[in-house]
């Protein structure tokens, strides 16, 4: 999303953190080969992405974990709210800097400072959703055995984390929200600051989106 320039407004250097992220990855990916329509791993990633609230970002994004992800729902979600904490590192970043840069008037410097907080919070939480993904995929890739009791026992187990994981996404998806809504009104610096928050977070609210609803989309198979 642009800033868009007017006098008055205040310009912050760093360019929107969606636009950012996918020329990363699109930079990132542009010297392998674009992967075969008849390859299976990618074909999986690409029509789980297909239900996701922004599915071009979640393929740019996704597509090269798709060798890593294999079939599985549960790799597949590691990879997403991988990429989302990356995200939410760099908005934290970006954030952090603006309130330290002396340009924003109080009210507005005191938003920056809370939303600083709460990506920081959306970042424990991204991340302790991505371990719990990364111990489904490799409890998945180990097999079972033990009978149906045993079996019935791990599918609770899951159903826990995978809820567990749905309400720690959710939660940092909030977390961005709030933070953009802080900067509502003239007093935080007008429209301006406004959208620049906006460029800075709109990104990893995206991504922790369609993480959250690949995740979703997982629960919904947990017999």
């Amino acid at each position: 999303m642009a800033l868009a320039r007017r006098r008055g407004a205040v310009t912050m250097p760093p360019p929107p953190l969606l636009l950012l992220l996918v020329s990363c990855w699109l930079c990132g990916t542009a010297a392998r080969p674009a992967p075969s329509s008849s390859d299976p791993a990618a074909g999986f990633v690409r029509s789980w992405c297909a239900g996701t609230e922004y599915p071009a970002l979640c393929d740019a994004t996704l597509s090269p974990y798709a060798s890593a992800v294999g079939a599985s729902p549960a790799r597949l979600s590691w990879a997403a709210l991988t990429v989302t904490l990356g995200g939410a590192r760099a908005a934290t970043r970006a954030m952090k800097a603006m309130a330290g840069a002396g340009h924003l008037a109080p009210v507005g410097a005191e938003a920056a400072r809370d939303c600083v907080s709460m990506l920081r919070d959306a970042e424990d939480l991204l991340e302790q959703a991505a371990d719990a993904m990364a111990r489904l995929g490799k409890e998945e890739q180990s097999g079972g055995g033990g009978g149906q009791e045993a079996a019935s026992s791990s599918s609770r187990d899951v159903r826990f984390q995978v809820d567990s994981v749905q309400t720690w996404a959710s939660a940092a998806l909030t977390n961005d929200d709030t933070c953009v809504e802080g900067f509502k009104g003239e007093a935080a610096g007008g429209g301006g600051v406004r959208e620049a928050v906006r460029g800075h977070v709109v990104g990893v609210a995206h991504l922790t989106a369609n993480a959250l609803g690949i995740v979703s989309a997982m629960a919904k198979q947990i017999p």
